[in-house]
């Protein structure tokens, strides 16, 4: 088990760093795809399910990690608004998505970019 979270944490890393990159490269692009999410239950349930693989990886993956509370925590917190994610009226999700793909401008995610390679490299880091 313990292998498993490790290589999803280190997968999920990996795509901090990737989609960090794209938001460099491509924020608008980047800022389409935002629109997307929640945009039919077969995408927000594959969104939230990853998450929830992901949160449910930290916790099980606490122990061993560099920052077991942080891992633990964090953790449970990714899978409880996963599941809560999954529960709300669809609508919800896609119209607070939409919201924020409209009003983010390109430099803003041009500014965050850094930030998500940098959690993705510590998440990597935190986990091995």
């Amino acid at each position: 088990m313990q292998l498993v979270a490790l290589a999803v944490l280190c997968v999920s890393g990996l795509w901090l760093i990737i989609i960090g990159a794209l938001m460099a490269l491509d924020p608008r692009w980047c800022l389409h795809i935002l629109s997307l999410t929640a945009s039919s239950h077969r995408v927000n349930l594959t969104e939230q399910g990853l998450r929830m693989l992901a949160g449910a990886a930290l916790v099980v993956r606490s122990d061993l990690s560099k920052v077991p509370a942080l891992f633990e925590v964090g953790g449970w917190f990714i899978v409880a608004s996963s599941f809560f994610l999954m529960i709300i009226p669809l609508h919800w999700h896609a119209g607070y998505a939409i919201w924020w793909a409209e009003r983010l401008p390109i430099w803003g995610v041009r500014l965050v970019a850094p930030l998500s390679i940098a959690a993705g490299a510590t998440l990597i880091y935190t986990t091995l």
